[in-house]
């Protein structure tokens, strides 16, 4: 996650518990305001985390509350059984955590990323019969980064008190929520059939035997509890103790490894963000073993040409080509991204591929009568890691304070345990690479992405803060959720704010289209029901004629919100693509 915040200033704060959260529909707030904003995927818990800044919390303190809202409600792929990455930097008028001290502007990544358990080694897929076991059962569990995350953001960003940025996740998960559009569609027995025959999810999703379908009432009683010991003591609470235990157990009596050694010594860490300069701007995104560098990459690739043409302009047509076919050359250089305590050079080539002379090798090998296949782009012969899941929030605040931030279980429903806790174990080890299998294009698995005992996997997050070069104000910050289509949909966000003027509204209405050295260039379908018109006909059948691999599909997977500030005001909307989400300013 990038963080961005200001210098914490003197501040009075009076705190209060509201009796209930009120539903989506009753929401006293809209998506632009002067003081500061939350986008998530959930109405609710955008609403709580505007509630937070309104009693003077950071940014770091709405999104973190936000985030263990969004926990409780979109448990399929968001949880404190999870990790990520956020980046904030620190300015009078800055964004990511962006964070402001003695008037200068500082940016911080932190990593809260799971890493390999102790035990794990780089033939335990390789070796295993069951060809689930990365995905499925406790040898899928990655050690749980997400709660030394909010603990190393909340150390150095918050305003408020620890507790307080429980109260509403605590509140929906005892006392109950609605189970919104995006929840009912996860809640699948054909897909899903431990739903209702494991007790302890059926206690939460099929209560009576029964699957709960959109509009009735979902209870996390346990979760609940979970999140009121951990406001009493802290992380440690999740790390050692009763709940450690019970997640140890959990993943052991499932075929898993980790130990309660594993959990004690985990670390979140910070990292230093890479930036470039672009159009007139700054931009700030996430390093190894994230993707930011690569977003960043293919913009400074794409920076040469002219770009304001809109998407439905038939000028636009050679803009999408060049933006596509430098793209392409960012995912061949990520599979070079490995854990940097693990993978030799991995920052020192990060910063290289930004530089102005392997910019331009680049540059030159983009034919603006043509595309390849996919190993014209991909020297290195490595696949392209596919991973999956995730939920993308940002925020902003009065001072200065700006958080991208990303987190995920991976796989809708993780590794299909629940703890007696009421906490879903991520499958994130799934994101790591084997040995010994090659893809369609005859690409072996990236040794930077090979498992070892306490490293951290590849990761497609790409959180994002862009300000304005000359003056320093924060423009927007954004990032995705959805797996490997983070890359695409966070630089096409960047591409539309910033190089065609789009409003933060506008941008996540912009139908998009994704390629990842797949052979297959996706394009968005019209959903007018989502309000998005669906990518131009005339640009796809431009690029079919320079060879594309062309497919049209519904909503390409991937939701990616923004929070921005034009004129002043704070935009805040989030991604018709999820439709439960909202955006809230104040």
């Amino acid at each position: 996650m990038l963080v961005w915040s200001l210098a914490a200033l003197p501040l009075a704060v009076t705190l209060h518990v509201a009796e209930a959260y009120p539903t989506p529909d009753s929401l006293q707030y809209s998506s632009l305001g002067k003081h500061g904003g939350i986008a998530t995927e959930v109405a609710e818990c955008s609403e709580i985390g505007v509630e937070l800044l309104t009693q003077g919390g950071s940014a770091v303190d709405a999104i973190i509350a936000g985030s263990l809202c969004v926990g409780v409600i979109a448990a399929y792929h968001s949880g404190i059984g999870g990790g990520g990455f956020g980046f904030s930097p620190t300015s009078l008028t800055s964004t990511s955590v962006r964070s402001v001290g003695d008037g200068k502007v500082s940016y911080d990544m932190v990593d809260f990323r799971e890493t390999a358990p102790g035990a794990s080694n780089l033939w335990m897929y390789v070796n295993s019969t069951d060809p689930t076991a990365s995905t499925i059962g406790g040898l899928a569990v990655g050690v749980p980064g997400e709660l030394r995350g909010w603990e190393l953001l909340h150390q150095k960003y918050g305003r408020l008190p620890w507790p307080k940025l429980f109260e509403g996740a605590i509140k929906l998960a005892r006392c109950g929520f609605t189970v919104n559009q995006d929840l009912a569609a996860e809640l699948n027995n054909d897909t899903y059939p431990f739903l209702t025959t494991d007790p302890l999810w059926a206690e939460v999703y099929a209560p009576n035997g029964i699957l709960l379908q959109q509009g009735d009432t979902a209870y996390r009683k346990r979760y609940a509890n979970t999140l009121e010991i951990i406001t009493q003591q802290g992380a440690d609470a999740f790390y050692t103790g009763s709940i450690a235990e019970n997640i140890v157990s959990t993943a052991t009596s499932n075929g898993g490894i980790i130990t309660l050694d594993d959990l004690k010594n985990y670390s979140a860490l910070t990292r230093t963000p890479v930036n470039i300069t672009y159009r007139g701007n700054r931009i700030f995104s996430t390093v190894a073993p994230s993707s930011g560098a690569v977003v960043l990459s293919a913009l400074k690739v794409f920076e040469a040409w002219p770009a304001t043409a809109k998407v439905d302009d038939p000028a636009y047509d050679i803009v999408a080509h060049r933006l596509i076919e430098a793209t392409r050359f960012g995912y061949g250089q990520r599979t070079w991204y490995g854990d940097p305590a693990y993978t030799a050079n991995v920052s020192s080539l990060e910063r290289e591929f930004l530089e102005e002379p392997e910019v331009e090798k680049v540059r030159a090998l983009i034919n603006d009568s043509t595309t390849y296949p996919a190993p014209y782009y991909n020297p290195s012969n490595y696949i392209v890691l596919d991973d999956h899941g995730t939920s993308h929030l940002a925020a902003a605040d009065q001072w200065g304070t700006v958080v991208s931030l990303t987190k995920t279980i991976n796989l809708y429903w993780g590794s299909n345990l629940m703890t007696p806790d009421g906490i879903i174990l991520n499958d994130e080890m799934d994101d790591f690479s084997s040995p010994g299998l090659t893809n369609a294009f005859g690409f072996a698995p990236s040794p930077a992405n090979f498992i070892y005992p306490g490293k951290r996997p590849q990761s497609s997050i790409a959180s994002s803060i862009a300000e304005d070069l000359e003056t320093g104000e924060f423009k927007i910050a954004t990032g995705a959720a959805g797996g490997s289509r983070i890359i695409t949909a966070t630089l096409q966000n960047l591409h539309y704010t910033l190089d065609q003027g789009l409003t933060p509204n506008a941008s996540v209405h912009t139908s998009r289209w994704h390629d990842q050295l797949t052979n297959v260039t996706y394009f968005e379908l019209p959903a007018p029901a989502d309000g998005l018109p669906g990518f131009d006909n005339g640009t796809v059948s431009f690029l079919a004629s320079l060879n594309y691999n062309v497919t049209y599909e519904g909503i390409t997977g991937s939701t990616s919100h923004i929070v921005g500030k034009i004129n002043g005001t704070f935009h805040a909307f989030s991604d018709p693509r999820k439709p439960a989400g909202r955006g809230y300013a104040y």
